[in-house]
């Protein structure tokens, strides 16, 4: 907790102890227990409420809403990170949750009408909620980014389904005459290419390569690599000077916002 929780929840419930205390030595146990001590817990929760609101230290519902807006518009790369940032051992056994770290990031990556750091525990413990209701959604919906098959050549047609799903046309392209794409995908005049890695380790500069390459040879309006378990940093750095996207299966249902459909143009046609 930050300093200013901290400080104020210490002297509300040192000052809710002394009323309590004095209320079981003037009143008796019965008494105190049945008459007095609801009144002073009422009072307490009261107190703290009103003292955060007037030092801006509560998530009141404007700030919740604001952080939604961030939090859907980057729901894929958030969801992503946060699966990545909790890290388990061979047993499933999780030795590591960096998840906190991960929306520190988020929240310096983005502009907000306040200072998170002085509600930062509420703020972190709010996006997380949030990112486990939107996939939780999904999920509802008949999506979970989570439950593709292990068989490399199954994940591949999982993705095409998945594309079909959201509204894409998509088919995997022919082993061995693929260039370097494995889905070619249409929707609306928009037809992008994807190379899909079913890998327990991060993608390097090679897929990025063949992404490309396969891009420029079908003519396509864009290209991206979708990888289960992120890429390496020469591997970002190549895809930033490419223009090939890195992407997750969190990003499937957005997909056409990542490549953005809507500022496509007939021209763009096969």
């Amino acid at each position: 907790m930050k300093k200013e929780y901290e400080t104020i929840l210490g002297a509300v419930t040192f000052l809710a102890l002394l009323c309590l205390g004095y209320a079981y030595f003037a009143l008796g146990v019965s008494a105190a227990t049945t008459r007095a001590l609801p009144v002073i817990l009422a009072g307490y929760v009261a107190v703290l409420v009103l003292v955060f609101k007037g030092l801006g230290l509560s998530l009141t519902r404007s700030r919740r809403q604001e952080l939604s807006r961030h939090v859907q518009a980057h729901a894929p790369a958030l969801s992503r990170n946060l699966r990545l940032a909790v890290k388990k051992n061979d047993y499933n056994r999780v030795i590591a949750d960096e998840r906190h770290d991960i929306v520190l990031e988020f929240l310096d990556s983005i502009e907000l009408s306040f200072d998170y750091h002085r509600i930062e525990p509420a703020v972190v413990d709010y996006i997380i909620d949030e990112i486990d209701r939107i996939e939780s959604e999904a999920r509802e919906g008949g999506f979970d980014a989570e439950d593709y098959p292990s068989d490399p050549t199954e994940f591949e047609h999982w993705c095409a389904a998945q594309l079909r799903h959201f509204g894409w046309d998509a088919d995997v392209t022919k082993r061995g005459y693929d260039q370097g794409i494995d889905i070619v995908a249409r929707k609306g005049a928009l037809v992008i290419g994807l190379q899909v890695k079913r890998y327990n380790s991060p993608v390097g500069n090679k897929a990025i390569q063949e992404a490309f390459t396969g891009k420029n040879y079908y003519g396509l309006a864009g290209a991206g690599v979708l990888a289960t378990a992120g890429f390496t940093s020469s591997a970002q750095r190549l895809a930033a000077t490419t223009g090939v996207l890195l992407l997750s299966p969190h990003d499937l249902p957005s997909l056409d916002r990542e490549f953005g459909v809507e500022s496509f143009t007939e021209a763009w046609a096969m």
